[in-house]
């Protein structure tokens, strides 16, 4: 580590460059997401084009919703110890499909037309990160605190009664139409303590069972978002998981929210999130509530001959983005790719081809599509009625791996109707970008830049720490123009 103020030498880095173990190490390195199959059979023999597809009947969709969500970690305080709070940001874009078609009708896109066929509905939160906490508490008791009073404020009041994070959360632990009137958690967050007895949370917390402990217990405590939680340093890991689980349960919120108010027309909807169906880390057990919820749902509109609403994972980044454009030019334009498991072991992930991919995170499956302008999409769709999106590797006595019934097209009867709307929703303004997810990340993007010097204004004032030369007071925040 330098001292303060020390300075590299400008070619210091010459004997790096010039030294025969890096250059040696790295040619003999390969990158498996970005370096295609040599054998274009391989590619080409888990493609369909998507008129082969079944699809179960169900009206033409005419709106769509899109969810997406920015963070950042500012440093209201440089130096030791630093002081961090964290900025989440979760959009809600909800799209009137006819409307947004017919703004170009004329050849030319009208721009009040394609205005008016959008809404959008936000959530903002602020987290306490490294050097700051609520009188009396630890940094971590404080976190906890402030994520379980965010997920109590933010949500929704579309359907004419306020529905929050926390509502959300309590869905997916009961059951369709039921929401839990308290969840389990597996450990106290103070003493660790779990097991016998039960420790039981509501929305408005609770406290440990443990007659030794007793300490407050938050709702939010079942995410363990507060095991990645550091005292010292960067927080934007647990920041990115709450952004990441927000912006789920945000969509449980519509989905809850349609079947109460009008279960007939989730038939009529597409919802969209950015990033995969899949939950990570300390959150990856939520991945069972939410397939759980799914399964509940489907059954009951299947009950009442509806069809199930399309939901799906679009991602921009990452290895199976990097591996989808390696291969474009293998996969036909109108097709759609399936991503078996030894597939995924061997050229993305690059694992043991018997390696269970899959089982702890998502409740939807990837696929890569070809659109019918060339771009190319890594879409994630759930299994209907339900099931396991991914499933174990097995060998046949032929040596060869048995196919999975999460591996067979049949299984995503929704697959065909997604990808057909998707198509009619592209957008040149990115590369391999649809213009509902564009919208939901252009109203949930903190800016870098001003914005993010605003944001560090705004946590030294509000905190009190000495502030930059520049005020607050000279940026003016301007509402929507009306005309």
């Amino acid at each position: 580590m330098p001292y303060p103020q020390e300075r590299a030498s400008r070619i210091a880095h010459v004997p790096t460059v010039m030294s025969p173990a890096v250059s040696d190490a790295l040619k003999r390195w390969v990158t498996p997401s970005v370096d295609p199959p040599k054998e274009r059979p391989h590619i080409t023999d888990r493609c369909m084009p998507i008129e082969s597809l079944a699809t179960d009947q169900r009206p033409e969709p005419n709106y769509a919703i899109a969810f997406d969500g920015s963070n950042q970690e500012v440093e209201a305080r440089a130096g030791y110890p630093s002081v961090r709070v964290g900025f989440l940001q979760i959009a809600g874009v909800y799209v009137d499909i006819p409307r947004f078609l017919n703004a170009n009708s004329t050849g030319l896109v009208n721009a009040r037309e394609l205005e008016r066929s959008q809404k959008t509905q936000t959530v903002n939160s602020v987290l306490p990160g490294s050097g700051v906490h609520i009188e009396g508490m630890t940094g971590k008791a404080s976190w906890r605190m402030e994520l379980a009073r965010s997920f109590t404020d933010a949500g929704i009041d579309d359907f004419g009664t306020k529905f929050t994070l926390a509502d959300a959360l309590m869905t997916i632990h009961g059951t369709l139409g039921h929401p839990a009137t308290s969840i389990s958690l597996a450990k106290c967050a103070t003493c660790g303590s779990g097991g016998a007895p039960v420790q039981l949370v509501t929305t408005a917390g609770g406290n440990c069972s443990d007659a030794k402990c007793g300490a407050r217990m938050e709702l939010t405590d079942v995410l363990r978002l507060y095991e990645e939680f550091a005292e010292e340093g960067e927080n934007i890991l647990p920041l990115t998981r709450a952004m990441n689980i927000a912006e789920r349960l945000l969509l449980i919120s519509y989905l809850d929210g349609f079947y109460k108010a009008s279960p007939v027309s989730l038939a009529r909807g597409i919802f969209i999130t950015d990033g995969p169906l899949a939950v990570y880390g300390p959150i990856a057990p939520m991945k069972t509530r939410f397939r759980e919820y799914w399964e509940a749902l489907c059954a009951e509109l299947e009950a009442r001959d509806t069809a199930p609403p399309l939901i799906v994972g679009i991602e921009k980044t990452g290895r199976f983005v990097d591996h989808a454009r390696a291969i474009q030019q293998f996969v036909p334009e109108g097709n759609v790719m399936m991503l078996d498991t030894p597939y995924i072991n061997r050229y993305i992930t690059n694992q043991s081809e018997a390696h269970f991919y899959g089982k702890d995170e998502f409740y939807g499956r990837r696929f890569i599509y070809r659109t019918r302008t060339g771009e190319v999409l890594v879409v994630t769709v759930p299994r209907v009625p339900g099931g396991p999106p991914y499933e174990k590797p097995e060998k046949g006595s032929d040596g060869k791996f048995l196919y999975k019934a999460s591996e067979d097209f049949a299984s995503y009867p929704t697959l065909r109707a997604t990808l057909e709307v998707l198509d009619l929703m592209q957008t040149r303004l990115y590369p391999n970008a649809v213009i509902p997810v564009a919208l939901a990340h252009s109203a949930s993007s903190l800016p870098l830049g001003t914005g993010r010097s605003v944001l560090t204004l705004l946590a030294q004032q509000s905190l009190g720490v000495p502030q930059n030369s520049i005020s607050l007071s000279r940026f003016k925040v301007q509402g929507p123009r009306h005309r």
